[in-house]
């Protein structure tokens, strides 16, 4: 009887221990997850609304004939393509502010988001399925 109950006792400690060290793991895993994440892809309507926002900016990160050809009314534009000139124009933005970024499609803004994230910026947003699935306001 006494061996039984030791024996539960030292399993209990055993299942413990475990769940102790996959929290440890599964937490370890949700910074990197985080860390690696250059920002956060969201729905048009989560778009629209971030517009609204104080302190945000809207960023056009495809080229001028693109944007000249129609745009997100209030989007500032800066082509990511020509990645040097891009580099510089963003490090004089504000960092504390919140971007929204879109291009086409939404490649060229995920990239977009990684080089300023590089540069220190922390609060970006990419807009799914780019410009070319945008059903709002439009501006030529």
């Amino acid at each position: 009887m006494r061996s039984s109950v030791q024996l539960v006792i030292k399993k209990k400690w055993l299942i413990l221990f475990t769940g102790v060290l996959l929290a440890g793991l599964c937490s370890t895993v949700c910074v990197q997850a985080q860390q690696n994440s250059a920002g956060k892809t969201v729905s048009q309507k989560k778009f629209q609304r971030l517009i609204t926002k104080k302190n945000t900016v809207l960023l056009d990160v495809r080229t001028p004939d693109e944007y000249i050809a129609g745009h997100i009314p209030g989007s500032l534009q800066i082509d990511v393509l020509k990645t040097e000139d891009f580099k510089k124009q963003v490090a004089v933005l504000d960092k504390t502010k919140t971007y929204l970024l879109y291009c086409r499609s939404g490649k060229r803004s995920k990239e977009a988001m990684l080089l300023m994230k590089e540069s220190g910026f922390t609060k970006l947003y990419d807009l799914e399925g780019g410009f070319s699935s945008w059903k709002g306001k439009k501006e030529q």
